[in-house]
């Protein structure tokens, strides 16, 4: 099946890509927020492949190893 997207120009397409890109992080950060702060950190630092920001996450909430919520690095 063919796309009306064929016969636009990459760059108006990669804007597109952009603005929606932009629009589904800022309503996946505003859904997170609304089950509390704590929730959206988490959530960030879960998805997150920096070590660092799961480390600084565990040190802010005091989380240890043995703690369930406890996200390995």
């Amino acid at each position: 099946m063919a796309s009306f997207l064929e016969d636009v120009n990459q760059m108006v397409i990669d804007s597109v890509y952009s603005d929606i890109a932009d629009q589904l992080l800022e309503d996946w950060i505003n859904s997170n927020l609304d089950e509390g702060q704590y929730y959206a950190d988490r959530q960030f630092a879960i998805m997150s492949d920096d070590s660092y920001i799961k480390s600084k996450f565990n040190d802010f909430y005091e989380l240890k190893e043995e703690d369930e919520e406890y996200i390995e690095c």
